[in-house]
């Protein structure tokens, strides 16, 4: 079977990770997959590569962003209309709804060849897709974001409030199926935490407290801060881009000493980054978004072996509820406390860490979800 993956972001961003992974588990299953994303250098050509045995294709990054939202530049739509008219695929996978995903399949819809599938794993509008809170925009938006579902023969989603939101659309019970956020557990595994404080320049000997670059990136370092009235000595990580937010708190908290920003990770450093933490932390809002959506932040500190607080906010809020692997919070205060209560108590958290990669291997890993991913596309072309 000749497979098509349409992915919005830029390569490595994002819904590229779950698109790439789809990808590679029906390569498995002998299909030939071609995966669509955007260059982050390319500003006209195409550049092709290989990643886990499926075939990319880096599409023109120009006008990447000329529309709100992403994937709105028109070399790279035009590029994917000439792909599908000039290629019969047996299947095309939309992931989301951006123009460079959903264009090129309305282009194409009369004289298809192909059965369309749709990935749906954030609620954008009026979730993620504010819009200054302009009501009009969020219709459009929502409209586009729902109808391309409509097209589809099987619909996927990432949480069961996308789910719930498919049906209440008037779409199938069958034709929607839930396939969660996975992890690679043999890329994202256990180090050796003294070796890796060492290699990448971090103290020895303290408490390090971990977190990934998420959306008000002030709030860890607010967290430390209160922190640091129970564990004096802690040291705050935050692993992803550099945000200003961030150093300007650590100024204004008196505490740029005890931060540490890693900037672009390198993905052979990731799972060296996280080595480095004692307890890993994942503050959210209780909000649409989040509630909708799977952060593949946390599942990454899972596979890493590390006691983790998270906000109890949507799926993995629930899955946090279930098993003992670090704890739930939701102030600043809370947080420091719970953080302070794994590194006062190193039983604790390492039974913690062990929980975490055992849940991460046993019902996370993409091989896992590996047959529920290909079970879905070969019924859709039965």
């Amino acid at each position: 079977m000749k497979v098509l993956l349409l992915n919005a972001n830029l390569r490595g961003v994002g819904t590229f990770v779950r698109a790439l992974n789809f990808g590679w588990a029906l390569t498995t299953a002998g299909h030939e997959v071609t995966l669509c994303t955007v260059s982050r250098t390319e500003t006209r050509g195409i550049a092709r590569d290989h990643q886990r045995g499926v075939a990319i294709l880096e599409m023109p990054r120009l006008g990447y962003q000329w529309l709100p939202g992403w994937g709105s530049g028109p070399l790279d739509i035009l590029g994917r209309w000439r792909l599908i008219r000039q290629n019969r695929f047996d299947v095309i996978f939309g992931f989301e709804y951006q123009p460079n995903v959903s264009w090129p399949v309305y282009l194409t819809w009369r004289r298809r060849t192909y059965r369309f599938l749709s990935d749906w794993c954030d609620w954008h509008a009026g979730g993620s897709n504010v819009y200054r809170g302009i009501k009009l925009a969020h219709r459009i938006d929502g409209w586009f974001e729902e109808r391309i579902r409509y097209l589809a023969e099987q619909v996927t989603v990432i949480s069961p409030l996308l789910k719930e939101r498919a049906l209440a659309m008037g779409l199938r019970p069958e034709h929607v199926t839930l396939i969660e956020e996975g992890v690679d557990t043999a890329y994202i595994r256990p180090l050796p935490q003294a070796d890796m404080r060492a290699r990448l320049g971090l103290p020895a000997g303290v408490p390090i407290v971990a977190t990934i670059t998420d959306a008000d990136m002030g709030r860890p370092v607010r967290i430390l801060q209160r922190l640091h009235a129970i564990v004096p000595t802690a040291h705050l990580l935050v692993i992803g881009r550099r945000d200003p937010v961030v150093a300007q708190a650590a100024r204004e908290l008196k505490l740029d000493t005890r931060v540490h920003e890693t900037g672009f990770v390198a993905d052979d450093d990731l799972p060296r980054y996280l080595a480095c933490a004692d307890v890993c932390f994942l503050p959210l809002v209780d909000a649409l978004v989040n509630r909708a959506r799977w952060p593949a932040k946390a599942n990454d500190f899972l596979a890493a072996g590390k006691a983790t607080v998270v906000s109890p906010v949507g799926v993995f809020g629930e899955l946090m509820k279930s098993a003992a692997l670090g704890g739930l919070a939701w102030t600043d205060a809370e947080f420091a406390e719970a953080l302070a209560a794994l590194w006062l108590d190193p039983d604790r958290r390492a039974d913690c860490g062990r929980q975490a990669r055992e849940l991460a291997v046993s019902r996370l890993d993409w091989n896992v979800l590996r047959d529920k991913i290909v079970r879905v596309v070969e019924h859709a072309v039965q």
